[in-house]
């Protein structure tokens, strides 16, 4: 790596105001860590707000990307400053959308930028699971949660909020994913294997439903289950905008949730069929199509259809039950889950004999 290439590694970060929730966030590069930069601004600044981490993600040209993120969302961008009138969260669904769209800028290992500092450890990845983040009423979920990063050997990327109905967490790893998610009012945990419609690495998501087309091996994985009826699938449609995915009337391909027991050839066919047409022919299945989809909105608007791009969403998932002892509890969850997590992976990489 030449001196130039090693002077632009760093960091996009985004930062949410500390402690209470507002529609706003900055978005800023640096070399250093994340938290290092937050920081020095927050011990520079003259506002009323402090600022935390909220993302981050290292690249290899963070100059670059963050010209290029701040040009994308411009129209949200508050005159003259690194402000954005959008939550941390949208936000960074939107820089990830945007590093996918192009192939110029790569995320890296942050070991090669901490490498390059002389640091002699990894920067924290913000969101990882601590008991401070919770309110003592759920310390239920800081514990399930610390316990999925350490039975899957993760740092964990969270989704959701923790004061929302849906959070939780996956290992963010770059294809197929562990992931747990929680529902606040139903007080349902679900562990998941997860498959979404993203470049990664030659849109292994194609690989998969072209490949279960063609020769279909779910019933031969099936049949290797001591409970299918305790595993559920779903095949969603993703309609993507530059903040958010919105929801849409069109999410469901096929049923909602259907157990593995109940899918039949017919109805596999069917289901793998339309989610490949979430994706571009034209482009070999290695890109998103667009589609007319319903926008459901919730204000006295009601719904609206648009032409957007879209691309199909895979989970597998089981209900993980409560208990006294939740470790024992997920390893349940995670044996019952490890074959189909083996099979995604398997079937989805484009170099597989």
């Amino acid at each position: 790596m030449n001196t130039s290439e090693n002077e632009n590694l760093g960091y996009v970060y985004i930062l949410k105001v500390r402690d209470i929730d507002l529609p706003v966030c900055k978005i800023g590069r640096t070399s250093k860590s994340p938290e290092t930069r937050c920081a020095e601004i927050n011990r520079s600044s003259t506002g009323d707000f402090l600022w935390q981490v909220a993302h981050q993600i290292p690249v290899n040209d963070c100059k670059g990307f963050e010209r290029l993120v701040h040009k994308k969302l411009e129209w949200l961008r508050q005159k003259n400053r690194e402000f954005f009138n959008v939550t941390a969260e949208k936000a960074f669904t939107a820089v990830r959308f945007i590093l996918e769209e192009q192939t110029e800028i790569q995320e890296i290992d942050p070991k090669v930028i901490s490498g390059r500092e002389g640091e002699t450890s990894e920067p924290t990845k913000p969101g990882s699971p601590s008991r401070d983040q919770f309110q003592p009423r759920d310390s239920k979920y800081a514990e399930i949660l610390a316990l999925f990063t350490q039975l899957t050997d993760c740092k964990g990327r969270p989704f959701g909020q923790l004061n929302q109905p849906h959070f939780g967490m996956s290992d963010g790893n770059d294809g197929v994913q562990w992931n747990i998610s929680v529902y606040r009012e139903t007080e349902d945990i679900q562990l998941g294997v997860n498959l979404e419609g993203k470049v990664y690495a030659n849109w292994p998501i194609a690989t998969f439903l072209l490949a279960e087309l063609q020769d279909p091996s779910i019933f031969d994985i099936r049949a290797q289950l001591n409970d299918p009826a305790r595993v559920f699938m779903r095949l969603t449609r993703d309609a993507w905008q530059v903040t958010a995915r919105p929801s849409i009337v069109e999410k469901y391909i096929g049923p909602s949730n259907v157990s593995l027991s109940d899918i039949d050839a017919e109805l596999w066919q069917s289901m793998l069929t339309e989610a490949l047409g979430c994706l571009s022919k034209g482009r070999g299945y290695r890109g998103r199509s667009k589609q007319l989809v319903t926008i459901t909105s919730q204000s006295n608007t009601g719904e609206r259809k648009r032409m957007m791009t879209v691309s199909p969403h895979l989970t597998i998932w089981t209900p993980i039950e409560s208990s006294d002892d939740i470790e024992r509890r997920l390893k349940v969850a995670i044996d019952r889950l490890k074959p189909l997590y083996n099979w995604v992976s398997r079937i989805s990489r484009s170099d597989r004999a």
